[in-house]
């Protein structure tokens, strides 16, 4: 009878165990590189485009390896800004979100992006992290302010 406790105990350690690490590779999975295209009220280009590689850690940190706009205007040079944001999982299941915030730093010019990201869960628990959408702001320097809608997609 006590050896039937103790692998009890034991199964459920295991199991407790393993619900701590399927959020670690749940925001593992939105790693890699992600298009996005702002639309709303311009800054001297009708829609910002970029394309950013990033990682997550375990706290959620963004570490952003790679940052490009597409589209070029007074705010943001093709090359040259710096960005950093989060990633936190706020649901897990069949239809997993995630609450996100990524900020670009030009010069004077500040873009701040939330949104939400959406994925699915396959029948073995891996997470596809397929989109973020949300809002984003634009502030700086003469013509360089603005709002609207984003949309990032994985690539």
């Amino acid at each position: 009878m006590r050896n039937l406790a103790i692998l009890v105990l034991l199964a459920m350690e295991l199991a407790v165990i393993g619900c701590g690490g399927s959020t670690t590779s749940t925001v593992k999975a939105a790693d890699g590189t992600w298009e996005s295209a702002l639309a709303g009220s311009n800054a001297g280009v009708g829609v910002f485009n970029f394309i950013t590689s990033f990682s997550v850690g375990g706290s959620g940190s963004l570490s952003v390896s790679y940052l490009s706009f597409l589209t070029t205007g007074p705010c943001f040079p093709i090359s040259g800004n710096t960005a950093s944001g989060t990633f936190n999982v706020t649901a897990t299941g069949t239809t997993p979100t995630a609450d996100f915030q990524f900020t670009v730093q030009s010069g004077n010019s500040a873009l701040a992006m939330t949104g939400t990201a959406t994925g699915t869960t396959d029948s073995s628990g891996n997470v596809t992290w397929s989109t973020i959408t949300g809002t984003w702001t634009l502030t700086g320097d003469t013509g360089c302010t603005g709002s609207g809608t984003f949309t990032m997609t994985r690539k």
